[in-house]
């Protein structure tokens, strides 16, 4: 995939915010906020724009294999790697010692970028969802040719061969590479199965004074895991490994 070129912002605030990471707004608060904010709108806009390209591109796929896909687009390596794109790791502000640490590298960090220059541009246009698809379509569709075109099969109803579905009975160990993407791998596991999509349930804690969230991970009624954080979606991907460890005993 070529370089993609960035959004033209009207608001330019916006643009910066996007780039700013924590680390920089803690030792300059007088250069404006960091990207979290941006980022929490933006994880929820990509999935919708996301599932609204697939759902009408490939018209004959069963749920199961557009649930895939979506994974696949929406994990931590292929966000980073749109960002990279970007050239948002060049444009990351960041403070002296994430510098110091190589975070413009950080798969994490660009990934949380990513997402919060695409809530940047939600904003920018409007909240209007067909701007920002537009500008993520040119994106998406390469990445998702080369998704089918390395499949096992190139069939369009036969998901990637590199998702790694796990199939066979539930006592069946699941594959060495499930910590990546652990929230898609236990949704795969599931519907391979045949039950519903995993339900993450927050509740907030309190762990040595701080707040913190505890999150529990439950199929057909039953918990396989629980996740502990300071924040919501680290609770989740917590319980997600949990979850996966325990039925790989």
């Amino acid at each position: 995939m070529d370089e993609i070129k960035g959004w033209e912002f009207k608001n330019k605030k916006l643009e910066i915010e996007a780039i700013t990471h924590k680390s920089f707004a803690i030792e300059q608060p007088e250069n404006g906020p960091h990207n979290e904010r941006l980022e929490w709108i933006g994880d929820s806009i990509i999935s919708t724009v996301v599932a609204d390209y697939l759902f009408f591109r490939f018209q004959d796929y069963k749920e199961g294999a557009l649930t895939t896909l979506r994974a696949n687009i929406v994990c931590k390596e292929a966000l980073a790697g749109f960002a990279r794109k970007l050239g948002l790791d060049n444009e990351l502000r960041l403070g002296k010692g994430a510098l110091a640490a190589g975070d413009r590298n950080n798969e994490r960090i660009l990934e949380d970028t990513f997402e919060a220059y695409i809530g940047a541009i939600y904003l920018d246009c409007g909240r209007n969802l067909n701007g920002v698809m537009e500008f993520m379509e040119p994106i998406i569709k390469p990445f998702v040719d080369d998704l089918l075109a390395n499949s096992e099969n190139g069939h369009n109803s036969s998901p990637p061969k590199n998702v790694g579905i796990v199939y066979g009975p539930m006592n069946k160990p699941i594959e060495s590479d499930s910590l990546e993407n652990p929230i898609g791998k236990l949704q795969h596991w599931a519907q391979a199965r045949g039950f519903k999509i995993p339900e993450y349930k927050h509740i907030e804690k309190q762990f040595e004074n701080k707040p913190g969230f505890e999150c529990e991970v439950i199929i057909e009624g039953k918990s396989y895991g629980v996740g502990l954080s300071s924040n919501k979606k680290d609770a989740k991907k917590k319980a997600a490994i949990n979850a996966l460890g325990a039925l790989s005993e």
